[in-house]
């Protein structure tokens, strides 16, 4: 894979990952496993609609799956291990970040 993809991939993770809605969504689905569109719009207080559209954009991120079981869809993260790690270091940044904006006050 050529750098620019790379970098364009890496991107597309942040910029969708910056949603509050998909955050929520992406922490939800890592710590329950496999739901369906319902639960995760009533988790997230929004739309089935809304709800739908940050899944989509989540998908195409390749960040989750989803599986078609008759007329439900479940979704589910697609590299657990990997996504956890990353919003883990997030987490740990914007922990850095708010003690030293503390300090700077």
């Amino acid at each position: 894979m050529q750098v620019i993809e790379k970098r364009f991939r890496g991107s597309m993770i942040c910029r969708v990952l910056g949603y509050p809605i998909s955050y929520g969504i992406v922490k939800l689905l890592l710590e329950k496993g496999k739901l369906d569109l319902d639960s995760i719009s009533a988790y997230v207080r929004r739309s089935r609609q809304a709800t739908c559209a940050q899944l989509t954009k989540l998908r195409l991120a390749n960040i989750v799956r989803y599986e078609k079981k008759g007329l439900r869809t479940l979704y589910w993260i697609k590299y657990p291990t990997e996504v956890t790690r990353f919003l883990d270091d997030c987490e740990t940044l914007v922990k850095r970040m708010s003690c030293r904006l503390d300090k700077d006050i």
